[in-house]
């Protein structure tokens, strides 16, 4: 795929240039999504090594557009490929949620600046402008009933409604397939999503969701943690934005502690962690006034860009590291709980607060007094441990004939080698019982809330098409996380394979009473399982069926397809 410049600038009046479209955040105003747009055009064509390109659909039906800033002229066929190549790339998204727009603003600012520096040769920095289109165009004052400002802002939900940021797996929106092209392309080091908190009251501007350390690979996990952490929390504090940890706290106050946040592959900086890729998510606070998130979130970019700067050739080696070390491992984390056991001491600015009685419903209500600024002792936990983990087969076996999950697996840069011919191959199935679903929808699903899985050794006949995928191969972490089962963000979970939950053919009982008196006459296993049963279920031989049913699925008239998942392992 080729991407070219953009050459028509849309949207600047004759009277409004960059630099004055780029201060209205002063006055508490953030830009249009045209606005946007029409600067990045402006500044792609005063900078030779930059260039807006056009990537692919969105749920709008605008295109979704990236911003690239190198050290070398751009060049009008090259592919994202090509000018990634041997870079250390930083890849930041804006306006996931274009109403928590301070991100959209502050990098059309570091892009302005960053282009009037020298660009070094081994960086790479891409920015996603406007990610959620059609969220940025649904444009009002009041669908951030919590936030101070800005005066109109976008909407949280795209044009078909999803949050996008529930979407990095399920892939529903367009968008999140155009962000697949955009990301497998470039293989960023460092991936940052600009966002604005909902929550407590508290004293910080900025707050920071890093990749949860126990989810991300050890060898990313010892640079993000002993090296790149202290790096951004200091000199975000040398700049006057003091951080901390997201404060994951609802319903409660932050003195009593909070967890950090587990960001699944559902989540922007869940999905890039499955490919070694260090997550960010900066989270302004919302009611600070607008100028200050968007001033915060621009310090911020600046100090990652310092960091990726002073050591790209270290994080490049790192991430050639991670993906060694996955090469190695025989199992990986699918699920993981908190480790309350373990916590950090820190140091807390919040506010004072109080239960004043409420003047809508007379009961007690919290109260921060912003006049009180009070340093807490709190815990910090930041551990999660590994709850469920599954050991690696040689290959998955995924049937041609679920294509939505062969496509999205294909778009992630998954290796797979379709069968020749129809084939009966020895696997071991998975069967899934006593499913639990939501019961309500969430982002268009009811997603697979719990289950119990049951593993059987079986010939199974696969159709010429069906899909090998060797677990030999660089994106191991997201081939686990999406096909095994009970991952916490599998695509079983987001109902890509509910059809298997469905019994097509059943048994009349009058008919199959004779049947079934010859089955247990023929089978002594079946026999003793049965009477066995029996014993433990006498309530339910008032009638016939129960008894029936049970033959019936413990015989070879029972369909096999019944609650089988249909990816298999060959181990």
């Amino acid at each position: 795929m080729r991407f070219f410049l953009i050459w028509i600038i849309s949207g600047l009046t004759s009277t409004t240039c960059l630099a004055q479209l780029s201060e209205l955040y002063l006055d508490g105003i953030s830009l249009t999504y045209d606005q946007v747009i029409s600067s990045y055009q402006e500044l792609a064509l005063e900078n030779e090594n930059a260039s807006l390109v056009e990537i692919g659909p969105t749920d709008s039906g605008r295109k979704l557009h990236l911003f690239l800033i190198g050290s070398n002229p751009m060049k009008d066929d090259a592919t994202l490929q090509d000018i990634a190549n041997d870079k250390a790339v930083v890849l930041i998204n804006n306006g996931i949620h274009p109403g928590e727009s301070c991100g959209i603003d502050a990098s059309i600012i570091f892009a302005r600046e960053i282009l009037q520096k020298k660009i070094l040769d081994d960086v790479l920095i891409a920015i996603v402008p406007v990610y959620n289109i059609g969220g940025a165009l649904n444009r009002g004052s009041f669908s951030r009933a919590n936030q101070d400002g800005p005066e109109e802002h976008g909407f949280r939900g795209n044009s078909r409604n999803l949050d996008l940021n529930r979407d990095f797996v399920k892939a529903d929106a367009l968008n999140t397939i155009s962000f697949y092209t955009i990301f497998q392309a470039l293989q960023p080091h460092i991936f940052v999503d600009t966002h604005t908190s909902n929550g407590a009251d508290y004293q910080y501007t900025m707050t920071l969701i890093s990749t949860q350390k126990d989810k991300l690979n050890p060898v990313l996990a010892e640079t993000l943690t002993k090296d790149l952490e202290p790096f951004l929390y200091k000199q975000m504090n040398k700049k006057g934005w003091p951080m901390t940890p997201y404060v994951n706290v609802f319903g409660n106050t932050p003195d009593k502690g909070f967890a950090a946040f587990l960001e699944t592959p559902r989540y922007a900086s869940g999905y890039t962690t499955l490919f070694n890729t260090i997550g960010f998510i900066t989270e302004t606070h919302m009611l600070k006034p607008y100028k200050d998130r968007v001033a915060s979130t621009l310090a911020f970019l600046h100090v990652m860009n310092k960091y990726v700067a002073d050591n790209s050739s270290d994080l490049k080696e790192a991430k050639k590291k991670a993906f060694e070390f996955d090469q190695q491992q025989n199992q990986f984390a699918i699920n993981w709980t908190l480790d309350s056991s373990k916590y950090e001491l820190r140091k807390f600015k919040g506010y004072e607060y109080s239960y004043p009685e409420s003047m809508i419903s007379g009961s007690k209500r919290l109260k921060y007094d912003g006049s009180k600024p009070k340093t807490f002792d709190i815990k910090y936990y930041n551990t999660w441990k590994t709850a469920d983990s599954a050991m690696l087969p040689a290959y998955y076996v995924v049937p041609r004939a679920w294509r939505e999950v062969a496509y999205r697996l294909q778009l992630n840069g998954v290796i797979m080698e379709p069968l020749k011919s129809d084939t009966i191959i020895n696997v071991n199935s998975y069967y899934i019982q006593n499913p639990k679903f939501s019961n309500y929808p969430y982002e268009g699903h009811f997603p697979l809330r719990d289950m119990e899985v049951e593993i059987k050794y079986q010939q199974r006949a696969f159709l010429a098409g069906d899909y090998l995928v060797p677990t030999k191969q660089k994106n191991i972490r997201f081939i686990v996380s999406m096909l095994e089962p009970k991952a916490v963000d599998s695509y079983l979970r987001w109902n890509f394979y509910d059809e298997i939950f469905q019994q097509k053919e059943h048994f009349s009982p009058y008919v199959f009473e004779e049947t079934a008196e010859q089955l247990l006459k023929d089978n002594e296993d079946l026999k003793t399982a049965f009477e066995e049963w029996k014993e433990k279920n006498p309530e339910l031989l008032s009638n016939s069926y129960p008894a029936l049913k049970f033959i019936y699925e413990n015989s070879v008239y029972y369909e096999k397809e019944h609650l089988r998942y249909p990816v298999a392992r060959i181990e």
